[in-house]
């Protein structure tokens, strides 16, 4: 999300039909939990971003250093609340908003004649476990998933990941125009879910002009579970809630302004 380079895809069907699902278990119980996330851009050492998740009482707190930005998934209020925290503003987004600019752009690319973006704007895969490596794999001839999982024991938390991830994926169309449709990893995502399964690993590869090698562009991001909140996880959430009840609010406009996305 955000600066970072997402590894994200799409959905065959309409955005716009997509609805905020409950993350709590049957008790009414969300999960905590912390992600700690790093994205690689071909083959280099250090990581393009870096990045935290902690999921907390049902919300989700996305914590990123490129650019110094926290940027807070609201499921009761359908929304999303972005903290510059260097300027010190904060902006919202609904998700209403996010899901119908998704299903424009959907329209958008199933109009075009280019072969790349009609296929990320309905993509589909085939799947298959390589034994081997170890991976899950989604292939195309323009774009292809390797995805080293995690099984999770608790489906609530596996619920909560995917509903963050796929919002993300979908926010990340309004926060950088121009980047990659949001279509092809909530596939990824839905097949993850039904296994009960969390990445570790995602390398992704999409060849820009078909049978060209040369045109493939790489990433890749790691991704690491931890089921206990320390303490300062905690602090970082209450801090983080101060700021939301101090910042200044501007429009989304003004927000992106210098934000070095």
């Amino acid at each position: 999300m955000a600066a970072r380079i997402c590894l994200q895809v799409a959905a065959t069907t309409l955005v716009v039909s997509v609805a905020l699902a409950s993350t709590a278990s049957p008790t009414g119980h969300a999960e905590n939990f912390r992600l700690d996330n790093k994205v690689f851009v071909h083959s280099e050492k250090e990581p393009r971003s870096r990045s935290t998740t902690i999921f907390y009482e049902g919300l989700a707190y996305d914590f990123l250093d490129k650019p110094e930005e926290i940027i807070v998934f609201d499921v009761p209020h359908h929304r999303f609340v972005l903290l510059d925290t260097a300027r010190r503003v904060k902006t919202e987004v609904s998700t209403d908003e996010v899901a119908a600019l998704c299903e424009n752009l959907y329209r958008w690319a199933q109009r075009q004649t280019d072969p790349l973006l009609r296929f990320m704007a309905s993509p589909k895969f085939e799947e298959e476990f390589d034994e081997a490596a170890g991976e899950l794999v989604f292939k195309s001839p323009w774009m292809t998933y390797r995805v080293a999982t995690a099984p999770v024991e608790n489906e609530v938390i596996g619920r909560q990941y995917r509903e963050f991830s796929d919002w993300s994926t979908r926010l990340n169309a309004r926060l950088n125009p121009g980047s990659k449709l949001p279509f092809a990893r909530l596939e990824v995502n839905q097949v993850l879910e039904k296994r009960q399964e969390l990445p570790r690993e995602v390398k992704l590869a999409i060849q820009a002009k078909k049978g060209l090698p040369s045109q493939k562009r790489l990433a890749r991001s790691e991704h690491t579970l931890t089921t206990r909140l320390s303490q300062a996880d905690r602090d970082r959430i209450g801090q983080t809630e101060q700021f939301i009840s101090i910042f200044q609010p501007v429009d989304f406009e003004q927000y992106q302004k210098n934000m070095g996305r």
